[in-house]
């Protein structure tokens, strides 16, 4: 049998018929064979390893091949479908194919190589993988008219072409390899390069080029044979095609032709950049122009925010337009109910939008479902308290210690007046204006925190070294107390502020947040750190911010995303009166969300890293809150800006006149207080002893 190809190719098979399969073994055996148990040694003995019927092998830890395909079945056959005059010689072909391949991904690790069983491209690849370098590559080869008939029409053992660094499609056969691309889109091949070889040059073969748009970098190479003289080169060269997908016909096709093996010859020359222009294309962006600083109406109802700064400089750059909706149709941000995404998320996972610009947190559901950007801005979310009343001035006589200063003190006074009476009892030296008792002893050296000095002390062992220390710590204990009075009597005591979440958790505080498809409640709610959990417990959802306002002056908590809480409560005029809790929840990254498998994910994601790492980011951000606050300032909020320069300006004058401001009798209501206290404890004790008096002159 000999195999005629066209008039000028020489014989590829010269009567060498193909040899006879061996008999199939077990089907649950795995034969593997590898570089260093069973190398091939002969082209005859290569033959007979193509012509197995095992399929290859799982397992892709080795960058070989592992097993083999059918690619010699005579089952399956599609000579009818091209003329013999399309076909160069397949020694020239795979040579060529081979020299182009070691050339521009010489550092590949694993590559697919697919047929589409007809007996041409069976042919080239069988002198494709006599050359021992490309078998360093080669890591699965597979048959596509075998792989269509499978039941779920993937490959056995779903090993994807996103596990290979390069993927060839050898063909002759464009409407199976077409048919073949269109019922396995899910196969995820739109990260990784794409590269169909047809055997023919046959201009049908672009076809192919057609049902792939879906994939990132798809490139066709077609055979040429030069004819001395044409552009003074000669020889095979491969006319190379790559579709844009954006562009009008007939501008939508990248054709040239490269020479094989060429050393200049790159990665990027076989499959080059697709989007780098739009052609105008209009963006369909999933939105919700109510997300301060991200994307809002400023105070002229002009779309703002860094968002949008994002966006415009990109289509300035990449020549592409894009339309903004006001909301999505279902006012849902973008959560998982009931196993269906919805909001912006969910415009976005079914087709009806391209991308979200938005701050969309990184979060595990939504980076499986969509293509997240690499984050450009960390966000997190707060609680927002109101700012608890200041102390009541008549507690500042009592501020300057705490609870347990104060109980320290008064345990330590008794017990020491309990040991000075003891040790002082014996002494003849009378030191007190009445009898030498426990609570005379006690208001004794009360004296002394007091600054009151005494006529004299006792004589007794020991004693004056007990009151040395005495005096000692009297002196600390009052010189503190005056110096914090008077601090306490100026500035007016704060209340302590809620600073953890540990802190909120044990209140009976309610927390109210805005219910638009945020996936912060579901965690609460379903945390198993005790903290959260009891925080979503005391969370409740409301329909909308005036609701939400409405708790908050009723003492409520409102939980909302750090950057939008700031903005909510400048607009809404409660920043004054409100406090955020020290402690976030779930701080996180915030990126872009476009489709699954978009094409175009990797350009945004270059622009948006730029932008993060110059500063770009942080400069509009600065830039959209200055311009916030200036409107704020120079509309509703303009009456209320010059009343606290007027208070300002008060207080200056003020200090300027005088360093001393004078005390009130609202500072001083504590001391009059305790005055008050003690004219009645005295006036109780008067009258005990005149009752006690009494009595005794009657019973004596």
């Amino acid at each position: 049998m000999a195999w005629s190809l066209s008039p000028s190719a020489p014989h590829c098979f010269d009567h060498h018929p193909p040899p006879q399969p061996p008999t199939p073994p077990n089907t649950h055996e795995v034969h593997e064979m590898t570089h260093a148990t069973q190398p091939i040694a002969t082209t005859q003995t290569f033959n007979h390893f193509l012509s197995s019927q095992f399929l290859l092998t799982r397992s892709l830890r080795y960058h070989h091949v592992t097993a083999v395909a059918p690619v010699l079945s005579s089952s399956v056959t599609h000579d009818s479908q091209a003329t013999t005059s399309n076909y160069l010689p397949f020694v020239s072909l795979a040579h060529a194919l081979v020299s182009l391949l070691l050339t521009t991904f010489g550092d590949a690790t694993s590559v697919l190589i697919l047929h589409d069983g007809t007996a041409a491209a069976r042919e080239v690849l069988t002198h494709v993988l006599q050359e021992k370098d490309v078998l360093l590559l080669v890591t699965q080869i597979r048959d596509l008219s075998l792989l269509m008939v499978e039941e779920d029409g993937t490959p056995e053992g779903r090993d994807t072409p996103q596990h290979f660094d390069l993927t060839l499609v050898i063909f002759v056969d464009h409407f199976l390899v077409s048919r073949f691309l269109v019922t396995n889109k899910s196969l995820g091949w739109v990260s990784r390069p794409l590269l169909f070889f047809s055997v023919s040059d046959d201009a049908a073969a672009r076809e192919v080029l057609d049902v792939s748009l879906w994939m990132r970098r798809v490139t066709l190479l077609q055979p040429q044979e030069l004819r001395l003289g044409m552009k003074g080169e000669g020889g095979l060269k491969f006319q190379m095609s790559t579709l844009l997908p954006h562009a009008p016909p007939p501008h939508n096709i990248i054709s040239r032709l490269v020479t094989p093996g060429d050393p200049r010859l790159k990665q990027h020359h076989i499959f080059p950049d697709t989007h780098s222009d739009f052609h105008g294309h209009l963006f369909h962006i999933a939105s919700w122009i109510d997300d301060f600083p991200y994307l809002f109406y400023d105070s002229e109802k002009r779309v703002v925010g860094i968002g949008e700064a994002m966006l415009r400089e990109i289509s300035h750059r990449r020549n592409f337009t894009y339309h903004l909706q006001d909301l999505p149709p279902d006012e849902y941000w973008g959560e998982l109910i009931n196993n269906t995404w919805v909001g912006m998320l969910g415009q976005v996972v079914r087709g009806e939008k391209d991308f979200v610009i938005n701050g969309m947190a990184l979060v595990r559901d939504r980076y499986i479902a969509t293509d997240f950007t690499l984050p450009y801005f960390s966000d997190s979310y707060s609680i927002t308290l109101q700012i608890p009343p200041p102390s009541p001035l008549w507690l500042s006589v009592v501020y300057p210690f705490g609870v347990w200063v104060w109980a320290s003190l008064g345990v330590c006074l008794v017990l020491l007046s309990l040991a000075f009476h003891a040790l002082v009892k014996p002494d003849p030296i009378r030191i007190y204006n009445t009898g030498a008792d426990v609570i005379s002893t006690l208001v004794w050296l009360s004296k002394t925190l007091l600054r009151q000095s005494s006529p004299s002390v006792p004589s007794a062992p020991g004693c004056r070294a007990f009151l040395s220390l005495w005096y000692l710590a009297a002196l600390v204990l009052s010189t503190s107390y005056m110096g914090n009075l008077i601090a306490f009597l100026t500035v007016p005591a704060q209340t302590k502020r809620i600073d953890t979440l540990q802190e909120l958790a044990r209140t009976d505080l309610r927390l109210h947040m805005l219910d638009y498809g945020n996936f912060v409640p579901g965690y609460l709610w379903s945390s198993r750190e005790p903290v959260l959990r009891q925080l979503g417990a005391q969370l409740s959802l409301l329909p909308d911010y005036d609701e939400v306002m409405a708790a908050f002056d009723d003492g409520a908590g409102v939980l909302e995303a750090s950057e939008y809480s700031h903005f909510l409560f400048i607009t809404r005029q409660r920043q004054k009166k409100s406090y955020r809790v020290e402690e976030k929840l779930y701080p996180n990254y915030v990126g872009w969300v476009f489709r699954k498998g978009s094409t175009y994910t990797y350009l945004f994601n270059r622009y948006l890293s730029w932008m993060s790492e110059s500063g770009l980011v942080g400069h509009w951000r600065r830039s959209v809150l200055g311009d916030f606050q200036r409107s704020v300032a120079g509309g509703e909020g303009e009456k209320e800006e010059e009343e606290e320069l007027e208070e300002e300006e008060e207080e200056k004058e003020e200090v300027g006149r005088s360093s001393l401001q004078p005390l009130n009798l609202e500072h001083l209501q504590g001391a009059f207080i305790v005055l008050g206290l003690g004219n009645v404890l005295a006036f109780v004790v008067l009258v005990v002893e005149v009752v006690k008096a009494v009595v005794t002159v009657q019973q004596g």
